[in-house]
């Protein structure tokens, strides 16, 4: 029976698989060359042990190695060249001139250098220069703003830290170092400015320095700007306020409404108002003036130059009246085995509240209870506290507190056996 060309074609490919399989089988372990060009050679100390021995890396610092390494075949496709690193270490280096510095290979994670020689080159030196190293102290740093701050505010002083640059370098190129410059971007900026910004070195044309041969403890510095807002902050004053004394009963007004301050954008608006201070409605029977002192939170300008604030206050509505109680009761007792009687008959109280309040309030409206809180596994007679409650609770309160005398006895006991005490 013929063989269709579609099943010719899956024999044939199965076939070179096969081959392809059998063949790198017996292979895997055969050397072959891997070719790694321009491998980057890192230096180790040039900012620190160089550095404070007066030397600088005049030239070299972007040598690069072109590298042959021979290793089994099995190895190369598990082998990434971007992981392997060349470090050549500067601590030795005592002189300045021409020099070569030995370099290590740092295989990458997981290769064992057992398994690997280099072929090419045959000296693992790279060739460098150093020269004297010239230090440039006080290097002005300017901040170039871009954008406008938000409407209702303006940008405050800039500040950096450091306020200088030092850097250092070869002598050739530090010396035409003339000023750093940051760019700080400001737009519709309503709250302080802190960033920590990368800087460029000038030359005195304002040209820019391209060049890694100069150096300085950081490559960025911490630039500051606050943003000011002048915004009007109210005064208020607190009212302390009682059951039928509340402040819709007075009169009052502040000479001064509001004060102008200006400073931290954030810290303005979290205050929100200044408080100057608290009156107790209760206290206030005559007009009265009161003159508080204007708080100004640290690190705000008040720009009003307005200091104190006046209160002018009068009792419009408030008024008291006088009822007499003659329904009775009492609560915090529930002791069945014995009675309580309130031996008070009829109690004179002066409410107080406002006069349209007081007007709808008769005395049938009013009854005292006893609070027995304080006797409550007592007998005999006592004086104790009296809540007087309103039929429908208005708002109304009490001029002073008052008292009934209550007399507690067992179910069986009269009066006269019971006797008198007192607390």
């Amino acid at each position: 029976m013929p063989i269709s060309n579609r099943r010719t074609a899956v024999y044939i490919v199965i076939s070179i698989l096969v081959a392809l399989s059998l063949w790198f089988y017996v292979n895997r372990d055969s050397d072959v060359d891997l070719s790694l060009t321009g491998v980057p050679v890192e230096f180790l100390n040039a900012e620190t042990a160089l550095a404070n021995k007066g030397f600088v890396l005049v030239d070299g610092s972007d040598a690069t190695v072109d590298l042959v390494l021979t290793m089994p075949r099995s190895l190369v496709y598990r082998f990434n060249p971007q992981l392997l690193h060349l470090y050549a270490n500067l601590i030795s280096v005592n002189s300045t001139g021409s020099q070569s510095i030995s370099y290590t290979i740092a295989y990458p994670p997981g290769i064992s250098p057992n398994q690997i020689s280099v072929k090419s080159p045959t000296v693992q030196t790279v060739a460098v220069r150093v020269g004297d190293l010239f230090r440039k102290n006080d290097i002005e740093i300017r901040v170039n703003l871009v954008g406008t701050v938000a409407d209702g505010y303006a940008a405050g002083r800039v500040t950096t830290l450091p306020g200088t640059l030092e850097v250092w370098g070869p002598q050739s190129e530090v010396t035409r170092v003339s000023y750093a410059q940051v760019t700080l971007n400001i737009e519709n900026a309503s709250s302080t400015i802190n960033e920590q910004l990368a800087y460029e070195l000038y030359d005195e044309n304002g040209e820019l320095i391209e060049n890694t041969g100069i150096h300085s403890a950081s490559n960025t510095v911490q630039v500051t700007m606050p943003v000011i807002s002048a915004t009007e902050v109210p005064l208020v004053v607190g009212f302390i306020e009682e059951p039928g004394i509340r402040k819709e009963s007075f009169d009052y007004a502040l000479n001064v409404d509001y004060v102008t301050l200006s400073g931290d954008a954030n810290e303005i608006a979290q205050l929100g108002e200044l408080v100057l201070g608290e009156v107790a409605l209760a206290e206030i029977t005559e007009p009265q003036t009161i003159t508080f002192p204007i708080p100004i939170p640290e690190g705000l300008t008040n720009l009003s130059g307005v200091n104190d604030a006046t209160l002018t206050i009068a009792n419009r509505d408030v008024t008291t009246a006088n009822r007499t109680v003659t329904a009775f009761g009492y609560d915090n007792f529930d002791d069945s085995e014995r009675r309580v009687e309130v031996v008070t008959s009829s109690l004179n109280v002066v409410l107080r509240g406002a006069a349209e309040t007081l007007e709808g309030i008769e005395s049938v409206d009013m009854i005292a209870i006893a609070d027995l809180s304080d006797v409550t596994n007592a007998s005999g007679t006592y004086t104790v506290p009296a809540i007087i409650r309103i039929d429908g609770e208005p708002d109304v309160g009490l001029a002073e507190s008052y008292q009934l005398t209550v007399r507690i006895s067992a179910e069986t006991d009269t009066a006269e056996e019971t006797g008198e005490s007192t607390p």
